[in-house]
């Protein structure tokens, strides 16, 4: 199978799976999300540890997914449970005296607030969604097509037209004129889609809502891309052939999904 063909088949079930989740049930989605967190944060012991990664990985994998799976099932004492879960890595390093400080709080907490946290709030939005017009589910399609749309036609355009670069000690291949044409589509995209179908919101709401998923969604990619050239890894990873790891394609969501987040609730 050639790399195209590849990229095309497990891309397209890769969409099937999330999508055919989100709009099948809330725990179907609860479970995809559970093996999100599981492997991502696997990705970032991967991307964040060394020498230490055999013995560290386990816990890297165990708190973030349960700090997700408390937070989700047990809503009502979540805080707590978060704070005690968020807490458990100081006192790990703390009476370690084989690891450092920076390499057991930093890899934890970059698994829980770069890849948990953002599950946690999709999760959140799927049920109490702040708008009135349709279910939460529509919210977070929406969420992930914008992503989708923002990353193809940045690709496209840059390929087209692209000649001065956007973050080259990052990111060598992304151009600002890549940049410009995937913010144009997602935000055209968004008024469309809004205004002549979900009517889920003002247009205006929601094409700032594009712009928030295409800037941070933007800043999410360039934050993987530098924690695996920090690594020295090409990809986070290979449970999607021809794509990747999940932190590949989640990246962009786990960064935009937060000031989402913080978007809606300000409006």
């Amino acid at each position: 199978m050639s790399d195209l063909a590849k990229r095309t088949v497990f891309g397209s079930l890769f969409v099937i799976v999330v999508i055919g989740s989100i709009l099948l049930n809330y725990w179907a989605f609860f479970a995809v999300m559970f093996v999100t967190v599981s492997i991502g944060s696997q990705e970032v012991s991967k991307l964040m540890l060394k020498e230490e990664k055999n013995t560290l990985t386990p816990w890297v994998i165990i708190l973030p997914t349960l700090f997700f799976a408390l937070s989700v099932i047990f809503p009502s004492i979540a805080h707590i449970l978060q704070v005690i879960l968020l807490l458990v890595p100081v006192l790990i390093a703390l009476f370690s005296t084989k690891y450092s400080f920076e390499k057991v709080v930093v890899s934890y907490w970059t698994a829980m607030f770069f890849v948990a946290l953002p599950c946690i709030l999709m999760m959140k939005l799927y049920r109490n969604a702040p708008v009135d017009t349709v279910a939460g589910k529509y919210l977070i399609i929406m969420l992930f097509c914008l992503i989708w749309i923002n990353d193809i036609f940045a690709y496209l355009t840059g390929m087209a037209i692209g000649k001065h670069k956007l973050f080259e000690r990052i990111s060598p291949k992304k151009t600002i004129e890549g940049s410009m044409g995937g913010l144009i589509m997602t935000i055209l995209t968004a008024f469309f889609v809004n205004h002549y179908w979900l009517k889920m919101m003002d247009d205006w709401k929601m094409m700032g809502m594009a712009m928030v998923v295409v800037v941070f969604g933007s800043l999410g990619d360039l934050c993987e891309s530098m924690m695996k050239r920090q690594a020295g890894v090409k990809d986070s990873g290979n449970v999607i052939p021809g794509h990747g790891g999940i932190l590949d394609r989640f990246d962009a969501t786990f960064l935009a999904v937060p000031f989402v987040y913080c978007y809606l609730m300000l409006l």
